[in-house]
């Protein structure tokens, strides 16, 4: 049994509980410009898309200004779920005597000026006088700040961890923190005395099976703090320690939809909790303590199964004084000296700044400055509960209700029932504005809302930075630059897209791509004479690849793909028909990939092939290859077309033409002397620079395959109905029926999409070779060709094919000083050294000394030729892919690099001249002299230098 004494102290903890969990409303500091610039609006369908509130005279509907778009949309409050928008940089307390709640979950700060009969006439901080009915007031209490204070919110996910299986499946709602996954787990500190005070409020749309822990920073701390949870539809709070568990029924939990809003008194150093209802009666007294308490600063929920909604957690000091309880249901007065009157409050007199209270027929008058706490009759007007339709909620947490009469100067307009002037909520500062029920019309105003119109386009879905909008194109009634037009279907008008702007419309959602056939052995590339035919393992049928293969396809530099029938070619561009556009010439400028039979793929080609099918030597970089051809069994065939007719291609190759049956070519690539910049791009289309670029993207059916649909990229210019037309410099006049396409590409989405598109396919330089040095200067004492990087370490091991037919391995020379010399027959400083070193290497022969020369992607014929001319007898290994080259850094060659008896690189030279001679017998005799015949070998083990041992090479 409590005595009064402590029942009063525990009455001042309440009181204090509540008034921690107000702040500030209308005095909010200033943000940025446009603070609402970052705001966004969400859609009863779930749709959504940033910007900002604007000016709206009527109160049935929001208008709202995204930065993608020319003109606001008008969303009809029916069609509007929340608003959210971003957190201000700091905003200070309210001032006011006064904190008052209304019904409805309303607040103002102020104060009291007049107290009479029905009506209550209040100074609302910020806003001025507002005459109040007295029947939606609910309290009033003595503001003294919020000193106390140790966190309001939760205001968003900043300061929160996740954790657990599902850490990424907390999302942020008009402020609250939500999750529907299961075991999704959001805790943070907040540095919590060892005596706190904590009101909360959850719900849940579903299932309520959910663990809130009060003193925990992790999972471990979790199960030895106090917790609420759910066991057989009755929420509980419990704890288990190594001494002793218990736990208490709070109240039953229905099926479906529910909330709840608690407060707890939480002291861990005795290990006790005292719950109560938001109202204040007293629900658990719970005790268990453990061996050596302590104080853990932090909170932890976890979503168990189901979903939960965390919408408001206030935590505050506690003293210590115990609560009590008192008779919730009756009108009070809660005094400073500790007393409760419970009665009427009648009139407040200002000039004498007292109270009448009435009580058993009885009237007495309080000193205001005894008056702590009022709390008035909990009965609420049934226009109260109709009424409301927009809730405008503060960072503070602080709410106001009430039915939208218009949007003005930054200032949202509200009459809020039993308040007789019009309310003016500041934008600036506000966190959210909610739908009470955005479905119930009869909330907005005294006529129908206005709903949107009945799209008469085909609808699709717009997706763009920070929006998502279904609807569709609105037509427009003559050709213009920007006709893009998008009515969102929850919007009652239509507004053009920004020029300029990446974004995409999806009409059908592409299926996912087949899985790719099992790849078989793949054997080596052979090359000769220009060609190169990948031996893929598995027969391709080619005998009529019509019957397998789909129409033409012309792939475009911008990405375009459009079936066709290509009549023939010329050394000026492609000749073609299509049902897509009326031109019919491309130039080959803008073409990348002609698809004779796209149907007829084969395997994908090796790596290593493809990278020596686009290594373009120094000696053809005057007259690069222009294109790419490959059969269909697998051959490719690089050369230069000359024309092409309905039964064979002129093709030549090193300036001799070859003619090649038309019915047994798969494919042309097309190589651009553009393309050989790593930042190429095609060439601009002049129709560009006026109006919306945009590419309709198409799926063809099954018997009509196209990698990556058809595609076809044009300007926009009109909308009529579900035509959307417009015209391209190469492709002339181009239309497209939205009711076929699966996608609409605006902008640079055209270029992002065209980068990973199939045949990027571009020719690459070979290495270039370094300018032979004239001085050839040496310093005569060994020590040149140490600057490398690559010195000091061991040598990259690697095997490949001998000019004579053997194999090379690095390995297996261990007990050898080797020279290897990276050159190239198209290099005229390599074939200044080469001689010289080969003679030098001979006159190190018999002192372990060998050289092996490394050709680089060349054939055996042209390496014949070059030693004979050069009259030298010497190893060569080829290097036919340039990977070794890569692998020691060679860049630019000549390039001679000296590995001693163990393994290590310990000169490495690039470049060369007259007298690179001595520069290489003075390394040589260095090298020597630290590695005599009888030295010892690498500091390395040799089990790692075995034959076992992995090798770069073919």
């Amino acid at each position: 049994m409590l005595n009064n004494k402590t029942v009063l102290r525990v009455r001042e903890s309440l009181v204090r509980l509540f008034r921690f969990a107000a702040v500030g409303l209308w005095t909010v500091a200033a943000c940025a410009a446009e603070p609402e610039s970052n705001s966004m609006i969400h859609l009863i369908n779930g749709d959504y898309v940033t910007g900002r509130l604007v000016d709206s005279a009527s109160g049935d509907s929001l208008w709202w200004q995204s930065p993608a778009f020319v003109s606001p949309f008008q969303f009809g409050l029916a069609s509007v779920n929340n608003v959210q928008f971003p957190s201000p940089a700091k905003f200070s307390q309210p001032e006011g005597e006064y904190c008052f709640e209304l019904a409805g979950h309303n607040v103002l700060f102020g104060s009291l000026v007049e107290l009479q009969g029905n009506e209550a006439v209040i100074d609302a901080t910020g806003i001025g006088s507002l005459h109040v009915d007295r029947s939606i007031l609910r309290r009033m209490y003595r503001w003294h700040g919020a000193a106390e204070v140790i966190f309001f919110g939760p205001s968003g996910l900043k300061g929160w961890h996740t954790a657990g299986a599902a850490a990424a499946s907390w999302r942020e709602e008009v402020g609250n923190l939500v999750s529907n996954q299961s075991g999704a787990v959001i805790r943070r500190d907040f540095g919590l005395p060892p005596q706190a005070r904590f009101e909360f409020e959850l719900s849940w749309k579903e299932k309520a099976d959910f663990e809130l822990a009060l003193g925990a920073n992790d999972a471990k701390q979790a199960q030895r703090a106090f917790r609420f949870e759910i066991f057989d539809n009755e929420l509980v709070v419990q704890r288990e320690t190594e001494r002793q568990a218990d736990l208490a029924s709070l109240q039953t939990v229905k099926t479906g939809p529910g909330h709840i809003h608690l407060q707890a008194f939480l002291d861990q150093q005795k290990g006790r909790i005292l719950v109560f209802s938001s109202s204040g009666q007293q629900l658990a007294d719970l005790t268990v303590e453990e061996a050596k308490p302590k104080s853990v600063g932090g909170l932890q929920l976890t979503n168990r199964a189901g979903d939960i909604r965390l919408e408001r957690l206030s935590i505050g000091r506690w003293n210590g004084d115990l609560p009590r309880t008192v008779e919730t249901d009756k009108s009070r007065i809660h005094v400073t000296d500790g007393s409760i009157i419970y009665g009427q409050l009648k009139s407040f007199d200002a000039a004498q700044h007292e109270f009448t209270v009435e009580s058993n027929s009885t009237e007495q008058r309080i000193a205001e400055d005894r008056v702590q706490d009022v709390f008035f009759s909990q009965e609420a007007p049934a226009a109260v509960r109709t009424l409301h339709a927009l809730r405008a909620a503060y960072l503070s947490g602080q709410r106001v209700s009430g039915r939208l009469v218009k949007v003005e100067q930054n200032k949202i307009l509200l009459k809020c029932p039993g308040i007789r002037e019009e309310l003016v909520a500041p934008i600036d500062g506000l966190q959210s504005l909610t739908m009470v029920d955005p479905r119930d019309t009869t909330l907005a105003s005294n006529t129908p809302a206005a709903q949107p119109a009945v799209a008469v386009g085909h609808s699709g879905r717009l997706e763009l930075p920070g929006a998502v909008l279904r609807g569709n194109l609105a037509e427009t009634e003559q050709a213009d630059a920007n006709c893009l037009v998008w009515k969102p279907a929850r919007s009652l008008v239509p507004s053009a897209l920004i020029q300029g702007l990446a974004a995409r419309i999806f009409y059908r959602d592409l299926p996912p791509s087949p899985p790719k056939p099992p790849t078989q052995q793949q054997g080596r590339g052979v090359q000769q004479a220009g060609v190169v035919k990948v031996a893929t393992g598995v027969k391709v049928e080619a005998a009529n690849p019509a019957s397998k293969a789909g129409k033409p396809v012309l792939h475009l530099r911008s990405g375009d793909t459009i079936p066709c029938d290509v009549t023939g070619m010329d050394e000026k561009g492609v000749t073609f028909t299509s049902a897509n556009t009326d031109t019919t010439f491309i130039p080959h400028t803008q073409l990348k990939v002609l698809e004779l039979f796209p149907g007829v793929n084969g395997l994908p080609i090796p790596k290593t092939k493809k990278e020596r099918l686009l290594m373009l030597p120094r000696m053809q970089r005057d007259n690069p290859p222009t294109h790419l051809i490959r059969s269909i069994d697998g051959d490719y065939l690089r050369g230069r077309i000359v024309s092409m007719d309905e039964q064979q291609l002129q093709v030549e190759i090193r300036l001799e033409t070859k003619a090649l049956h038309r019915e047994r070519v798969a494919r042309i690539i097309w190589f651009h002397p553009d393309e050989l910049s790593e930042t190429a791009k095609p060439p601009s289309d002049p129709a560009q620079a006026v109006g919306a670029r945009v590419q309709a993207l198409r799926r063809l059916p099954d018997n009509q395959a196209v990698p990556n649909g058809n595609r076809l990229t044009f300007i926009a210019e009109q909308v009529s109905g579900n035509i959307l037309s417009g015209r391209s410099e190469f492709l002339g006049v181009c239309r497209v029926d939205l009711q076929q396409i699966d996608q609409l590409l605006i902008g640079p989405t055209i270029e992002q999409e065209a980068s990973t598109l199939p045949f990027q396919w571009r020719l690459k330089s070979a290495v270039d070779p370094l300018a032979a040095r004239e001085d050839g200067g040496s310093s005569g004492d060994g020590a040149e060709g140490q600057d490398a990087a690559l010195v000091g370490k061991m040598a990259p091991d690697f095997e490949l094919d001998m000019l004579d037919g053997a194999r090379f391995r690095l390995s297996a020379k261990k007990d050898k000083i080797l020279v290897l010399d990276f050159w190239a027959s198209w290099c005229g400083p390599c074939l200044q050294v080469m001689p010289q070193i080969d003679k030098v290497v001979e006159e190190f022969a018999d002192r372990g000394v060998e050289l092996v020369a490394i050709n680089l992607e060349e054939t055996n014929d042209r390496v014949k030729a070059t030693l004979d001319r050069l009259k030298l007898e010497m190893p060569v290994a080829f290097d036919r892919n340039g990977r070794i080259a890569e692998k020691y850094g060679a860049t630019a060659i000549p390039q001679t690099v000296i590995i001693d008896r163990g393994g290590k690189v310990v000169r490495l030279f690039v470049g060369g001249g007259p007298r690179f001679g001595d520069q290489l017998r003075a390394a040589l005799e260095a090298v020597l002299g630290d590695n005599p015949d009888t030295a010892t070998k690498s500091e390395k083990p040799d089990a790692e230098r075995t034959n076992d041992k992995p090798v770069e090479g073919e």
